[in-house]
C-alpha cells in the first residue's frame, strides 16, 4: 500500500468515526472534529516528507546529470590515447550512471505526483473541516435548545400537577368561603330581627335556627293566600 493510498484509508477511518452515532452529539462532534484535524495534520506531515524526498532526488539527480559529461570526456580522452579499454569502461559508467539517471528522474516525477495528491488531499480536508465545524455549531446550538426544551417541559408538568393541587385546594377553600358567608348572612339577618338568644352560647343549632326561618316565612306566604283568597271569595 502505497503513502497515498494509506493517506485515504485514514481519510476513510476519520469520516466513519465522524458518522458513527453517539447519545450526546456535542461530544460525538468534538472527538471527530479533533480527529479530522489531527489527520489533516498528519497530510500536512507527509507532504513535508515527500517534499524533503522530492529533494534529496533532484540533488542525487543532478549529481549524476553532472558525472555524465566528465565520462564522456575520460571515455574520449582514453580512445585518443589508444586505450581503448579504458574508454569502454568509462563508457559502461557512463551508461550505468545515464540508468540511474532515468531511474531516479522516474522516482522524482512519482514523489511529484504523490505530492500533487496529498495537497489536493490537504485542501478538500481543510474544506470539509470547515463546513463540519460550521455544522458542529449549528448541532450543538439545536441540541442545548432541544434540551432546554425537554427540561422546561418536565418542570412545566410538575407545575401543572402542583397547580392541579392547589386548584382542588381552592375549591376546598372556596366553599369553606361560601359557607361561612352563609352562615354571617343569617347571623346578620337574626340580629337584625332582634332574635338574639338564636347566636347566644346556649342556642340550639345556628342550621336548625335557620330552617324554622325558612318555615315561619313559608307559612306566612301560605297564611297571605288564604287571606286573598276569603276576600275575592272561592274561583269557580
Amino acid at each position: 500500500m502505497g503513502l497515498v493510498d494509506r493517506i485515504r484509508e485514514k481519510i476513510r477511518t476519520g469520516a466513519s468515526a465522524a458518522l458513527a452515532p453517539a447519545p450526546d452529539p456535542r461530544i460525538t462532534q468534538l472527538t471527530s472534529h479533533q480527529k479530522q484535524r489531527a489527520l489533516r495534520n498528519q497530510v500536512g506531515q507527509a507532504i513535508e516528507n515527500v517534499i524533503a524526498a522530492k529533494q534529496r532526488l533532484r540533488a542525487a539527480a543532478d549529481a549524476v546529470r553532472e558525472r555524465l559529461p566528465a565520462l564522456e570526456d575520460q571515455a574520449r580522452t582514453e580512445l585518443k590515447a589508444g586505450r581503448e579499454a579504458m574508454a569502454r569502461l568509462a563508457l559502461q559508467r557512463r551508461h550505468v550512471a545515464e540508468m540511474e539517471l532515468q531511474t531516479l528522474d522516474r522516482q522524482l516525477a512519482e514523489v511529484e505526483g504523490e505530492e500533487v495528491t496529498l495537497a489536493m488531499i490537504e485542501q478538500r480536508l481543510s474544506a470539509q473541516i470547515e463546513a463540519f465545524a460550521a455544522r458542529q455549531e449549528v448541532i450543538k446550538a439545536r441540541f442545548s435548545a432541544a434540551e432546554a426544551q425537554v427540561r422546561i417541559n418536565e418542570a412545566v408538568t410538575g407545575v401543572s400537577d402542583d397547580f392541579a393541587e392547589l386548584s382542588a385546594t381552592l375549591r376546598q377553600a372556596e366553599e369553606r368561603t361560601e359557607s361561612l358567608q352563609a352562615r354571617a348572612t343569617a347571623i346578620d339577618r337574626l340580629v337584625q330581627e332582634g332574635d338574639l338568644a338564636a347566636i347566644s352560647p346556649t342556642a340550639g343549632s345556628l342550621d336548625v335556627r335557620l330552617g324554622q326561618g325558612d318555615s315561619e316565612e313559608e307559612v306566612e306566604r301560605q297564611l297571605a293566600a288564604l287571606a286573598r283568597e276569603v276576600r275575592e271569595g272561592p274561583a269557580y
